[in-house]
Formats: C-alpha cells, sequence, structure tokens
C-alpha cells in the first residue's frame, strides 16, 4: 500500500522545505533524480507506485501538492527523490532523466522561476510576521486557568492511560501552499482519527496551547504522536495533532483552515479569551485584511512557478521512456 495522507514538501517563508530528507528515511539505497522535466519525473515516481503496488510492498509518496517528491519503500530498501527541491546528496547517487545540460532558454526560466519563488516566499515572510503579531494581542487574552482544564478533560476523554514508556513525535504536513491557494490533506484524519475535535481559532493562538498540551500529555504517557506543523511557522510547533493508537486527533480550524469533517466535536476558542478592546478588534480585522491580500500575491507568484515548470517541460523534449526504463531497472532488478 502507497501511503499519501501527508505532505512532505512545502512552500515556506524560509523557502521550500523538504520533509523527505529526514533521517527517518534514510534506506540501504538512494536516489536522486535530476532532469529539467517535472513531468519525466512525475510519470518516473508514478511508475515506482504503481510497481510497488503490484509487488505488494509498502512505501510512502512525498507528496507535495498535486505532485510527488519522489518515493519511499522500506519494503524495496530505496529512497528516490526529486534533486530540485532536495539537497540532501550525502550517499546518494545521481540518475539523471535526460540531458543534464542546459542551454541559453532553458537557463533564462531556471532564473525565472528561483526569482519567482524568492517573491512568493517573501510574501510568506510577511504573512507570517503578520500572524505573529495577531497571536500577540490574542496571546494577551488568553484566560489560561480554562485553557489548562480543558486541556485535562480533552485528555482524559481521549482515552489514554499511563504505558511506563515515553512516546514518540513524528512531524508531517497537512497543509500545502500551492498557486490554487491553500490545500489540505484531511485524509490523514480520515485514516487514524474516528473521533475528531475541531477548534475554531482564527489567529491559533489557544488552540496551539491545547495541542501542546495534549501532545505532551499523549507522549509522556507513551503514546507516539504525529504532529502535523504549519508551513507558515515550521519552528513553532504542532498545529494540528493525531494520536493513531487512540484514533483520535485535534484539527485547529482557522481561515485558510476550514474543515469538513462529518462527525466531530467543535469547540470555539472564545470561550477561552477574555473580552478585548474595540481598538484590538479593529487592528485584528485590518490585519486579517492584508493577510489575505500578501497570500494572493503569494499565490500569483507560484503559478509562475508553475508556468515555468511547463515551459522546462516543453524545451525538454518528450521522450524519456528509456531513461525511466532503466532507472526501474536499476530499482526493482529486473
Amino acid at each position: 500500500m502507497i501511503n499519501r495522507c501527508f505532505y512532505y514538501g512545502v512552500y515556506s517563508p524560509k523557502g521550500f522545505y523538504s520533509l523527505a530528507s529526514r533521517k527517518s528515511f534514510r534506506a540501504e539505497k538512494n536516489y536522486i533524480v535530476k532532469s529539467y522535466s517535472d513531468s519525466a519525473k512525475q510519470r518516473l515516481f508514478d511508475s515506482i507506485k504503481a510497481e510497488l503496488e503490484r509487488k505488494g510492498q509498502n512505501g510512502i509518496d512525498f507528496c507535495a501538492g498535486e505532485r510527488s517528491l519522489g518515493v519511499f519503500s522500506n519494503d524495496a530498501g530505496f529512497r528516490i527523490v526529486d534533486g530540485t527541491y532536495d539537497l540532501s546528496k550525502a550517499g546518494a547517487e545521481i540518475l539523471y532523466l535526460g540531458n543534464p545540460e542546459s542551454n541559453a532558454e532553458m537557463q533564462k526560466y531556471i532564473n525565472e522561476r528561483k526569482e519567482a519563488e524568492k517573491r512568493a516566499c517573501r510574501f510568506l515572510s510577511a504573512c507570517r510576521c503578520i500572524n505573529n503579531d495577531m497571536v500577540r494581542l490574542d496571546s494577551s487574552n488568553l484566560d489560561l486557568v480554562k485553557i489548562n482544564r480543558f486541556s485535562s478533560r480533552l485528555w482524559a476523554s481521549a482515552g489514554g492511560v499511563l504505558k511506563g514508556s515515553i512516546g514518540m513525535e513524528h512531524k508531517r504536513f497537512v497543509t500545502c501552499i500551492t498557486p490554487d491557494g491553500v490545500e489540505l490533506n484531511m485524509e490523514a484524519f480520515d485514516t487514524y482519527c474516528e473521533n475528531i475535535t475541531v477548534i475554531c481559532d482564527k489567529t491559533g493562538a489557544s488552540a496551539r496551547r491545547i495541542v501542546d498540551r495534549v501532545r505532551r500529555y499523549a507522549l509522556s504517557a507513551g503514546y507516539d504522536v504525529i504532529s502535523c506543523i504549519c508551513p507558515m511557522n515550521i519552528e513553532s510547533g504542532a498545529e494540528h495533532l493525531i494520536i493513531p493508537e487512540l484514533r483520535y486527533g485535534i484539527f485547529i480550524c482557522k481561515y485558510f483552515h476550514k474543515s469538513d469533517f462529518e462527525k466531530c466535536r467543535r469547540v470555539s476558542a472564545r470561550r477561552f479569551l477574555v473580552p478585548s478592546e474595540v481598538e484590538t478588534k479593529k487592528r485584528m480585522d485590518f490585519s486579517f485584511k492584508a493577510y489575505k491580500r500578501l497570500m494572493q500575491e503569494a499565490f500569483v507568484s507560484l503559478e509562475t512557478v508553475e508556468s515555468c515548470n511547463k515551459k522546462l517541460d516543453s524545451l525538454s523534449g518528450n521522450d524519456f521512456s528509456e531513461a525511466i526504463g532503466n532507472i526501474m531497472k536499476k530499482l526493482f532488478c529486473y
């Protein structure tokens, strides 16, 4: 079975961030694929996933929005990733799809793509600053006693018991910033959770505290957790939480995170806030509008990135069947 529950590569304020290079995905054989054609790399990864399915071997699809960054299979003993966005070359063999040399016209679009990516990241960085300011304003109005009491009750209702060990944390993404907007991969919650608590919180100021407390309860009790981090604040810890063994998850519903779960318990973050001043509310409203406009500019920049990738596809040619076949033989020892 191919696991497609999470995203493993996202655009962030600091550039493209890939989880595919983490040590937990190191295999006996590690490969990096180089090609100027995104469609050729996608054809290769699709062929690999199909072959793993045919052989009945498990694997992970390193999803990044609508495309794939690569494939990892512990059963087959290899990890293969896109060299454009994963630069962890240590101990990896580089495989080429087509001619590795670029001409002047291709280099033009490569440079244009880099500039568009930098522009997108600048707008995302500005969004992060606005979001941090909104969180700071909201945090000044939090009722921490209510948050701590609610977090304890939430953990108790999840059914966790002390196991006499310490659990492990696995970091993943369920959110991905694309040219079409912010995508959410709900398959992870559908797969791992029977009970879901949705906390509706515009800024996430109170919800993140609740998620962090429940996360720490679970880890200290001996349960493994999946911490779903936010592309906008990768260093800020878990935004959403999944505890697979308990079949339980917490999802934070924000402006770009709209939940559509059929069965869930909804909680409003207003219950954890003390009344704020009129000026604070006006500032928050202004910040939300600015955040929305800046995110739209980031989406436009990523559209330019996609356009450059399509131009590079057309310049790279279409005859990759032999190269893909050779790589498949290498991976599966035909």
